[in-house]
């Protein structure tokens, strides 16, 4: 079961790179807008009780120099479950 998560982050991580590769080409073509847009929900929390995961993805135009260093990859962990 410990390889579980290290696959699921894989192929997120891998999803996550294809839509960059997508995203960047289609603007660079024209193809799609600068400012597009998705937002979803996970139902639950294991964070706050009664809580939600609020998750979303959003391009917008910004200045070169209002670019940082930490915006230029994922940023994701594993998190698990230790209440079996």
């Amino acid at each position: 079961m410990s390889d579980k998560p290290n696959y699921r982050m894989e192929r997120i991580e891998r999803l996550l790179h294809e839509l960059k590769y997508e995203v960047t080409r289609g603007m660079m073509e024209g193809e799609i807008d600068e400012t597009i847009g998705f937002r979803f929900f996970v139902p639950i929390s294991k964070r706050l009780p009664d809580g939600v995961v609020s998750c979303r993805f959003e391009t917008r135009p910004v200045q070169r120099w209002a670019m940082h260093v930490e915006d230029l990859q994922p940023r994701l962990k594993v998190v698990s479950d230790n209440t079996a």
